[in-house]
C-alpha cells in the first residue's frame, strides 16, 4: 500500500472481530475460517414447566422481531456517508486556516511567515502522530488538517504573486483529478490491483530520490538549477517528472478509495472514518502541490 495511512488500517482491520458482512461475531467464530464452534452451555437444565414463556415476554418478543432490522449506524460501523461527512470536515477546516494564512502574509508577511513555518512542522508532527499512533483522536486529525491549512495557505500565497492566477488553477485541476478518479472507480474501469500497488510504490520512491538528489546536487553547488531544467527531446525533464506525480497521486487515490470500500465492506468501527479522511487528505494535499509545481513549470517554459 502506497499510502501509509491505509497500510495500517488494513493491517488492523485484518484482526478486526467483524464478519466480512459487518455483522457482530458469534462465540467460537474467527474471521477467513468457516468452522464455528457452538459454545458449550454451563446454564442449569430447567424442567418443561419452568421454561414455558409468559405472555408479556412473548409480545417483548415479537415487537423485537417486527422492528426494522439494524443498518451499519446502528451497529456503529463504518459508512460511506461517515468518510464523506469526516473528509468534508478537515477539508473545511483546511480551507479556513489556508485563507487565513494567505490573509496575514499580505497584511503581515513576517507574521505570515511564522505561521507558514508553524503549519509545516506541525504538519509533520500530526501526520506523524496520526499515522504511527494506536488510538485514533479525531482532534489530532484536525490539527493536521489545519497546520497543513496554514503552509498551503501561506505557499499558494507566494505562488500567486508570481504567477497570478495559478491557485485557482491549481484548485480546480485537483479537483477535476479526485472527481474523474472516483468515477472511474465506482463504475467499476479503474480497480485496485497488486501490479498497480508495485507501479505506485515505485514512482514514489523514485520521485522522493529524484527531488532529493536534484536538491542535494543544487545545494552544494554541484548544479546550477536542479534536475528541473534538464531538457530532453526540447522537453523540460521537470515537466515529464511532473505530469508522471500527477498520474501517482491519482493512482493513490484509487488505492485510498479501494481501502475505504474494504472497510465498509468489512463493517469496521466507525470510529475509522476519521483515519481515511485523513488518509484521503494526506494523498489531496500532495496532488495538489505536485499539480502546483506543475503549472509553474508551464508558466516558466
Amino acid at each position: 500500500m502506497s499510502n501509509p495511512v491505509f497500510g495500517k488500517l488494513e493491517k488492523e482491520w485484518a484482526t478486526q472481530g467483524v464478519t466480512p458482512k459487518g455483522y457482530p461475531t458469534m462465540p467460537g467464530y474467527t474471521p477467513g475460517v468457516h468452522t464455528m464452534t457452538a459454545p458449550v452451555s454451563t446454564a442449569p437444565q430447567q424442567d418443561e414447566s419452568s421454561s414455558s414463556v409468559s405472555a408479556e415476554a412473548f409480545a417483548r418478543m415479537e415487537d423485537s422481531f417486527s422492528a426494522p432490522a439494524a443498518d451499519a449506524v446502528d451497529r456503529g460501523r463504518m459508512t460511506y456517508d461517515d468518510v464523506i461527512v469526516k473528509s468534508g470536515i478537515c477539508l473545511a477546516v483546511l480551507l479556513a486556516c489556508a485563507v487565513a494564512s494567505w490573509q496575514t502574509i499580505a497584511m503581515a508577511p513576517g507574521t505570515g511567515a511564522l505561521l507558514v513555518l508553524a503549519g509545516v512542522v506541525g504538519g509533520l508532527i500530526f501526520a506523524l502522530v496520526n499515522s504511527f499512533s494506536q488510538t485514533i483522536r479525531p482532534a489530532l486529525v484536525l490539527l493536521y488538517a489545519a497546520c497543513e491549512g496554514l503552509a498551503l495557505g501561506g505557499l499558494s500565497a507566494v505562488f500567486e504573486s508570481r504567477y497570478p492566477g495559478i491557485v485557482v488553477q491549481a484548485l480546480v485541476a485537483t479537483a477535476a483529478v479526485f472527481a474523474v478518479t472516483l468515477a472511474l472507480f465506482t463504475s467499476g474501469k479503474v480497480r485496485n490491483s497488486s501490479k498497480l500497488m508495485k507501479f505506485t510504490l515505485i514512482g514514489l520512491v523514485g520521485i522522493l530520490v529524484y527531488r532529493l538528489l536534484s536538491m542535494i546536487l543544487t545545494m552544494t553547488g554541484v548544479i546550477s538549477s536542479g534536475f528541473d531544467s534538464i531538457t530532453i527531446m526540447g522537453i523540460p525533464l521537470g515537466l515529464a517528472v511532473g505530469l508522471l506525480a500527477v498520474l501517482i497521486g491519482a493512482f493513490c487515490l484509487i488505492q485510498d478509495f479501494d481501502q475505504v470500500k474494504l472497510g465498509v465492506r468489512q463493517g469496521v468501527p466507525a470510529k475509522y472514518a476519521w483515519m481515511c479522511s485523513f488518509g484521503i487528505l494526506v494523498t489531496v494535499v500532495w496532488m495538489y502541490l505536485e499539480i502546483l509545481r506543475l503549472l509553474a513549470l508551464f508558466r516558466d517554459n
